[in-house]
């Protein structure tokens, strides 16, 4: 996966359009596995993946380059500590992607827990980290 090819700020736009929409693809799989279609809800859990892994990259190697060839890594310092917890998301998505295979008991909590991270993390970064980058263009 490479990053998208597009303007910082449409770029931006793009990923708060993400932040935007991922909780309720998260309540659309946790909606599927209620009613009991538990390999319904793989393929939306598979979507979350897919579509953080592309946000993950995007911000990693777009945001966080332009940051650090800006205002050099020891300023980047609180922008790569909120970047940093891509790892753990991407953590709670492959334990809810595992989960799909062992019931819903381990799922439903994976899930909620993953939806919880991503509300806090992305505050931080619609809050902190696209306002620095956008200040730099």
């Amino acid at each position: 996966m490479k990053p998208r090819d597009l303007p910082i700020k449409e770029l931006i736009e793009k990923l708060k359009e993400e932040h935007a929409s991922l909780p309720a693809i998260i309540d659309d799989a946790v909606i599927t596995y209620k009613t009991g279609n538990l390999s319904g809800a793989f393929p939306v859990i598979a979507e979350v993946r897919e579509t953080l892994s592309q946000h993950i990259i995007d911000e990693e190697s777009v945001l966080l380059k332009l940051l650090i060839e800006k205002i050099g890594k020891e300023a980047s310092e609180p922008y790569i500590k909120i970047l940093q917890e891509h790892t753990k998301i991407m953590k709670l998505v492959e334990q809810s992607v595992e989960s799909t295979y062992t019931g819903w008991t381990e799922t439903e909590p994976n899930l909620n827990l993953l939806k919880e991270t991503l509300a806090q993390h992305h505050k931080q970064e619609e809050d902190e980290l696209f306002p620095k980058v956008l200040s730099l263009l």
